[in-house]
């Protein structure tokens, strides 16, 4: 088992001392396809189980593959539920995405199932992250509580109307954007509408003012690269799915193009 070195700055610690990260979303439910992406030089890997079928014994598997590779895993979970949250975490997962927090009883309910005690609720048992049993001390724990990434998903006008409540609770580290869902909720005709650009820089203002991180999903790099500017220190950028269609794509056209100058 190659867990990834607790003592070591990990994903959040990188983002609080200046770093901007990039990262991709996983949604091939297969350790070799994580392993492979896992290597291709990126930060971090985003397990997408939100939006698939991924379980938890799929997310441990997935987990173990990327410590594999020089990245470390987050996971977008399905919901706001504690048994998802034990289960990303319990992986060795570096930190948890839940999706549609939309006010703050949602994110304290959220940040309880991350944290162990004092601070949180987070059982402690003989799971992947604590070597079976063999390393869950208090040191274990304070450590844990320290380094992983406790991340809000605000994707809709009511976590908008809420948001200053949100990033005030204490332990929640990260307000990370799904504009897809945000432009959906807001009415908007797309995501390339100015208003969702104008919405995501107030929720990063706000964030930012409150002393949290912000993260963002970018579907290609002049995206990323915008939302970067506006202070975005963590970037989804694209997934593996995305990347495979645009180059079987750009493959194929070229293949096609190729054929017809043959032909001439």
């Amino acid at each position: 088992m190659a867990m990834k070195d607790l003592k070591s700055a990990g994903i959040k610690e990188r983002m609080l001392a200046g770093e901007t990260l990039v990262g991709t979303f996983i949604q091939v439910a297969h350790p070799a396809a994580a392993e492979f992406v896992g290597g291709l030089g990126f930060d971090f890997m985003c397990l997408e189980a939100e939006h698939s079928a991924m379980g938890v014994e799929t997310i441990q598997r997935l987990v173990s593959a990327v410590d594999c590779t020089p990245c470390e895993t987050l996971v977008r979970i399905a919901n706001n539920d504690w048994f998802l949250v034990a289960g990303a975490l319990d992986a060795g997962a570096s930190g948890v995405i839940c999706p549609r927090v939309n006010s703050a009883s949602e994110a304290e309910a959220f940040v309880r199932s991350a944290l162990y005690p004092p601070v949180g609720d987070r059982g402690i048992g003989p799971g992947r992250v604590t070597a079976y049993g063999y390393n869950a001390g208090p040191d274990y724990r304070l450590r844990a509580n320290e380094r992983n990434l406790v991340a809000a998903q605000v994707e809709t006008r009511q976590a908008m109307e809420n948001l200053a409540d949100i990033v005030a609770l204490p332990g929640l580290d990260m307000v990370f954007v799904g504009p897809a869902d945000l432009a959906s909720s807001l009415a908007l005709r797309g995501m390339d509408a100015p208003e969702l650009r104008e919405a995501v820089r107030s929720i990063f203002v706000t964030t930012q003012g409150a002393g949290k991180l912000c993260g963002i999903f970018a579907g290609n790099a002049a995206a990323a690269a915008d939302w970067m500017k506006l202070g975005a220190r963590l970037v989804l950028l694209a997934s593996d799915l995305m990347f495979l269609a645009d180059g079987a794509k750009a493959a194929r056209g070229q293949l096609t193009k190729l054929a017809k100058k043959k032909s001439a």
